[in-house]
């Protein structure tokens, strides 16, 4: 056989693997499935931060797919966190696990094939408290008898006046817990999915329904994650949103059907329903994709104050460092499913210390460089299937050595605020984990 033939062969596998490889995923996939399903108390998926600062923590976070050609390893040892009123920016070329480790925060991985396999995802929640029979427990309005005494007040029908809130729904009891996602059932996930956690995804113009207008969507938000809240309420709470996010005829937008909107009025859509619950993160999974220079600066602009007006946090998934620069308060660089150096968006831009970090660094033009041609790292990206257990970026690196052929780098923390996974850094710093 032909050393062309040989190298063909490599990529493709018998009839005999297939079945195999087809018998293993069936078995794994049930697994997982089942335990999604699982009825499970409370306690179970309560834990504690390591770090109350934090609002999300990863920690060795495994989300795979179980595809005909073998196991991808999307997300191969996470370790990160999201502080509480801060923009954390997730950067690497495409392929690298960036989107796949913000739908695990959300539990939206493409199941049955896409599974979250090990690790957690830990999440500060506002969980509504329940009764006995597991209903939620209403806060009630209250008033002053003649007797000076407080007391449940009642409507006209004698039934106790239940409070409303902010949005317009009802008040019930709430407590703060500590949850680990990756172990939470589906329906325990559907209280914080929306309402605490909300997400902008990548492409507005898939993501909206083209046969709903665009009043329907933001109502259908409003009515799912807001209890008790009346047609009036949502439909102003919808306009609300539409004003909040820059939209110039916020009423007619709200009877408009996606098609009929701009790509930068559908992006502002797109935000609005993920802030319609105010919820405490916003995952920004690339907001300024296919936009023009100056539609993406407003929707930057609009993300940031946005996110000072409910004090909540952003994670913003993006390939564009220039994006990451301008909003971002940490960094974390991924390549091939893992994180190999993270830090302060200081530490990152003026400090790039990963050999990839810095490729990234070079290959982004600038207005005063005077080149012929940009700079491209060279090579591509690693097949995810059946990885070894070496650096990834050895085949890709100009400052490779002997060691990157041995056991995966350690994440090694060189300051207070910055880590990198890389042995040239390894008697420089602390070993942090083996992420």
């Amino acid at each position: 056989m032909s050393e062309e033939k040989a190298q063909i062969k490599k990529h493709y596998i018998t009839r005999k693997e297939s079945r195999q490889i087809a018998k293993e995923n069936s078995k794994a996939i049930r697994h997982f499935e089942k335990l999604k399903k699982r009825k499970s108390k409370p306690e179970d998926y309560t834990t504690e931060m390591k770090d109350d600062k934090n609002i999300v923590e990863f920690e060795d976070l495994h989300t795979y797919f179980f595809s005909d050609a073998g196991t991808v390893k999307a997300v191969n040892g996470v370790t990160f966190s999201v502080p509480a009123g801060s923009t954390v920016g997730v950067v690497g070329e495409s392929g690298c696990g960036k989107s796949v480790t913000s739908l695990s925060l959300m539990q939206l991985v493409q199941a049955p094939s896409g599974q979250i396999v090990s690790g957690s995802i830990r999440f500060k929640a506002n969980l509504f408290k329940r009764d006995k029979r597991g209903k939620k427990i209403p806060v009630y309005e209250t008033e002053t008898d003649e007797n000076g005494e407080e007391k449940i007040k009642l409507d006209e029908k004698g039934k106790p006046v239940i409070k409303r809130n902010e949005l317009g729904g009802y008040m019930f009891e709430t407590e703060n817990r500590v949850v680990d996602i990756a172990k939470m059932p589906v329906d325990a996930m559907r209280s914080i999915r929306g309402r605490e956690i909300s997400m902008i995804f990548q492409e507005p113009m898939t993501s909206l329904n083209p046969v709903f207008t665009i009043g329907n969507q933001l109502n259908e938000v409003g009515r799912l994650h807001i209890e008790g809240i009346s047609r009036k309420k949502v439909k102003e709470r919808s306009i609300e949103m539409l004003k909040l996010v820059g939209i110039a005829d916020p009423e007619g937008v709200y009877k408009k059907y996606p098609h009929e909107l701009s790509g930068g009025m559908r992006q502002r859509v797109m935000i609005a329903i993920a802030l319609l619950c105010n919820p405490k993160l916003i995952i920004a999974d690339e907001p300024t994709t296919a936009l023009d220079v100056t539609i993406q600066a407003q929707i930057l602009d609009l993300l940031r104050e946005i996110k000072h007006k409910i004090n909540g946090s952003i994670m913003l998934i993006t390939h564009d460092l220039g994006v990451v620069a301008e909003m971002a308060d940490y960094v974390v660089v991924m390549y091939a499913g893992k994180v190999i150096e993270m830090g302060t968006a200081e530490d990152i831009y003026d400090h790039p210390l990963h050999p990839y970090t810095i490729g990234l660094q070079k290959s982004k033009p600038t207005v005063d460089s005077d080149v012929d041609e940009l700079y491209c790292i060279p090579g591509f990206v690693p097949n995810p299937v059946n990885m070894p257990n070496y650096c990834y970026f050895r085949d890709r690196c100009d400052k490779c050595m002997e060691k990157c052929s041995g056991e995966y780098p350690a994440l090694i923390k060189v300051s207070d605020t910055h880590s990198v996974s890389c042995y040239l850094y390894e008697k420089e710093g602390e070993v942090k984990s083996n992420g």
